[in-house]
């Protein structure tokens, strides 16, 4: 059994990783693909220029979605259009065109005594931009500092000149994972990412700097209102658009005072790095899910079981991240000795090639935003948090940093 995993970030590499102790062979290259092997697509961009459907015209099995499908992840306004025509609950929102005039109405609209007491305020790019299009807003002025940014600049470099304004919905974000052939599904257990780049929930948003699972703030009956609400009627509203959706659906969902959940985004793939806790405590074999739902065969597979307890994972990022970084880093302690519940997922990394004072043949060296995933199990959460920041503490480089709050418990703001 043979598997290529598209992408090289964390993720894909904890997915390497699980199917690796399962004794499947990892494939380097797309051009050793046949129709017998399996492709597992890990970031969105592939989605959304269409190589799910590019190979299987060729015959080759693939755990990603269409291209169409994808869009509950590559256009925010297509999703909330998806949502609205299926009544599953979200925030509301309004679109903008950008440029002067579209920046102009924004202004006009947020000058508006009504419209300035539902502060903070969300804006949000409609197209793909790594997880970081997305800025939170307090007041007025924030809005004036960041909007000719968005509008005028594109800083999130946007492939869309849609822009959503929403409403910020005040509560716990949770992470569901859905595997689907279209048909049938599993979730899996729920995670809560750590978004924002400084502890404390503080700075602009980041690809996510830590997750952890599951989290306990999901109860059985917020589970069964998520599946009756969001998961169902996403699917079933899918095939009824003639767009059946395949591979794993990420919503991201908001859980406010009441217990009532709302999805703030769709994603077309595993989060990362929420993936890397999935894999961290997936106890049964991951192949059999990924092979049957390009089969269509999901509904004969039992539901996956996870290891007791939990696990987490510390993000380590360049100095800069989530804005200007240099690469090129020596990394230090990743040859010292690690427990056996605990792995390290290279996010940003390559080995060098050159031999100088400062770095030896072969050495790990910095080549990204986010470099590694100190990843962890633990019988309880802070057990899984002290194994992951007890390496973390380990690993260095110049201007390296992380979180040092990931895990922490917290109140609903």
């Amino acid at each position: 059994m043979n598997v290529l995993v598209i992408g090289n970030g964390g993720r894909e590499d904890s997915i390497r990783w699980k199917l690796r102790n399962e004794g499947i062979h990892i494939l380097r290259n797309i051009e050793d693909v046949t129709s017998k092997d399996l492709i597992v697509i890990g970031p969105e961009t592939p989605i959304e220029n269409g190589l799910t459907d590019e190979l299987e015209l060729k015959g080759i099995p693939v755990f990603g979605p269409s291209k169409l499908a994808g869009r509950l992840e590559t256009s925010k306004l297509w999703a909330k259009e998806f949502m609205k025509r299926h009544n599953i609950p979200t925030a509301h929102w309004l679109t903008f065109t950008r440029g002067e005039q579209g920046m102009s109405q924004v202004i006009n609209l947020l000058t508006d005594e009504h419209t300035r007491k539902r502060y903070p305020i969300v804006i949000k790019e409609d197209g793909l931009c790594g997880g970081k299009g997305v800025v939170i807003c307090s007041n007025y002025k924030q809005v004036l500092d960041i909007i000719p940014s968005i509008f005028i600049d594109n800083i999130f470099n946007s492939s869309s000149n849609k822009i959503l304004i929403e409403d910020f919905v005040a509560g716990d974000e949770a992470s569901c994972f859905v595997i689907t052939d279209g048909d049938h599904y599993k979730t899996l257990p729920f995670c809560q990412d750590h978004k924002r780049v400084g502890d404390g929930d503080i700075g602009p948003n980041t690809g996510g700097m830590g997750a952890f699972c599951p989290t306990s703030r999901i109860t059985d009956k917020i589970k069964r209102t998520i599946e009756e609400q969001i998961v169902i009627p996403t699917l079933q509203g899918m095939k009824e658009e003639c767009l059946v959706y395949k591979g794993i659906l990420y919503i991201g969902l908001m859980i406010d005072k009441g217990g009532s959940p709302y999805v703030i985004e769709y994603n077309a793939r595993f989060g990362d790095p929420e993936c890397q806790v999935l894999m961290m405590l997936m106890k049964s074999k991951l192949y059999p899910l990924l092979e049957a739902v390009t089969q269509n065969k999901l509904d004969e597979q039992s539901d996956p079981i996870f290891h007791d307890g939990y696990a987490l994972t510390v993000v380590m990022c360049s100095g800069g991240y989530p804005g200007k970084y240099k690469t090129g880093y020596i990394i230090d302690g990743l040859d010292k000795k690690k427990p056996d519940n605990v792995e390290i997922f290279h996010a940003g990394t390559k080995r060098s090639i050159k031999l100088n004072t400062d770095r030896k043949l072969g050495s790990w060296i910095t080549n990204g935003g986010r470099v590694l995933n100190v990843t962890a199990r633990g019988s309880s959460l802070e057990n899984a948090r002290k194994n992951a920041y007890g390496v973390a503490e380990q690993i260095s480089w110049t201007g390296s940093f992380y979180r040092k709050d990931i895990g922490e418990d917290r109140e609903i703001s």
